[in-house]
């Protein structure tokens, strides 16, 4: 399988990368990355200036593509302009690249969180814009799968992502609703190679998937 990365340079995506690497049904991988990342034999990166636009160079290293894991974001969004065009603009560009590019049936695996409010007229207490996009993006993200067939969309809301090997302050936040990084990667890694019943993953799905 042939499987498109973006956020391979952050904390979850640089995980799915890892995993992706080492997994033999992985057989090629193309990193969307504004910078270059160290080589590897199934590697091969794929330089994008800007997610609003795909050159010709970057899809014909995508075009007989079989899924994206999509972990695409910015630590700390100044306003709520970047955070629509991070999270809804990029994101909906590269839906419609991939539809016109990639093969079918195509696999699309979207991480957005458990604070994620797809009801734009809910009152929220904290966060309400961002959260309010993030849920926004989803809404989208299913609407576009719907409406094309062949393209399937999965959905990861994690809540507090945990490193691996968790310190004590770690362990004492983690007492509410958590995933450790590396089950996070392994799960939307399975939803990508072999999809899943469901369209909306919460955090205890996940952890449920990766149990079994």
């Amino acid at each position: 399988m042939k499987v498109i990365l973006t956020g391979s340079t952050g904390f979850v995506g640089g995980e799915v990368l890892s995993q992706c690497l080492q997994h033999p049904a992985i057989t090629s991988i193309v990193a969307l990355s504004r910078r270059d990342l160290p080589a590897h034999e199934k590697l091969q990166v794929a330089i994008v200036e800007d997610f609003l636009t795909y050159p010709n160079s970057v899809r014909e290293k995508i075009q007989d593509a079989d899924a994206c894991i999509w972990t695409l974001g910015k630590a700390r969004i100044p306003d709520n302009d970047t955070a629509r065009r991070v999270s809804i603009d990029y994101t909906l560009t590269a839906a419609r690249v991939f539809q016109d590019t990639c093969q079918k049936p195509f696999r699309f695996i979207y991480c957005s969180g458990a604070a994620a409010e797809r009801d734009q007229t809910k009152p929220l207490w904290f966060m309400q814009d961002y959260r309010r996009i993030r849920g926004q993006v989803e809404t989208e993200t299913l609407d576009f799968a719907r409406d094309h067939t062949g393209f399937e969309a999965h959905i990861m809301r994690p809540a507090m992502i945990l490193t691996r090997d968790m310190s004590l302050q770690r362990l004492v936040f983690s007492l509410g609703p958590s995933i450790k990084v590396d089950d996070l990667a392994r799960t939307m890694l399975d939803l990508a190679l072999n999809g899943g019943p469901k369209n909306i993953w919460e955090n205890a799905d996940m952890n449920q998937r990766d149990d079994s």
